[in-house]
C-alpha cells in the first residue's frame, strides 16, 4: 500500500469532504467552502490534511494551532473532522495520520493535542486511547445544531 499524507489541495476538496459527509450522513455546502478556501488554506494556524492510498483520498483531518495566552504561552493543537473511509479502516491509515499530526504539533512547539469524540462513538474512543490520548471531561454547547 502506497500511503501519502499531505496538505489538502483545492482540487481534492470534494473527494476529501465526501469522506466526512458519508461517515456522518451530512451534506457540506461546497459553494460556501470554495468561497473561503483560500482564506483557510493560507492561514498558518489551519492545516487540513488528507491520506491518499495509490492516489485515492481515503482520510481527512483538520488540525488547528491555538495560541495560548497563559502560563508559558505555548500553543496547543485541536483535531477536527477526522475520518477515514469505511473500507480503509483497520489498515493503520488513521494511526499514520495521527503520527503525522503528532509530529506536526511537536514541530510547532505545541504543548498538547485535543479532540472531541461523540459520547456514543466507542470505537473512536478506543482508537484514541490506544494511541495514548487521555479521556478528559469536556463540554460543548451547540449553537446551530440539534445534536452531534
Amino acid at each position: 500500500m502506497n500511503l501519502i499524507i499531505e496538505k489538502l489541495k483545492k482540487e481534492d476538496l470534494k473527494e476529501a469532504i465526501n469522506i466526512y459527509d458519508n461517515n456522518y450522513n451530512l451534506k457540506t455546502n461546497y459553494k460556501k467552502l470554495l468561497t473561503i478556501y483560500e482564506e483557510i488554506y493560507n492561514n498558518p494556524a489551519y492545516h487540513n490534511i488528507v491520506a491518499k492510498v495509490n492516489g485515492e483520498i481515503v482520510g481527512l483531518a483538520t488540525i488547528i494551532i491555538n495560541y495560548d495566552i497563559v502560563e508559558e504561552l505555548k500553543p496547543f493543537l485541536t483535531i477536527w473532522n477526522f475520518g477515514v473511509k469505511k473500507e480503509y479502516r483497520r489498515q493503520k491509515i488513521g494511526t499514520e495520520m495521527f503520527e503525522y499530526i503528532y509530529n506536526f504539533a511537536k514541530n510547532n512547539n505545541c504543548d498538547f493535542i485535543s479532540l472531541i469524540a461523540e459520547p456514543n462513538n466507542k470505537v473512536a474512543q478506543s482508537f484514541y486511547e490506544n494511541l495514548g490520548y487521555i479521556k478528559m471531561i469536556g463540554y460543548v454547547k451547540l449553537i446551530n445544531k440539534k445534536n452531534w
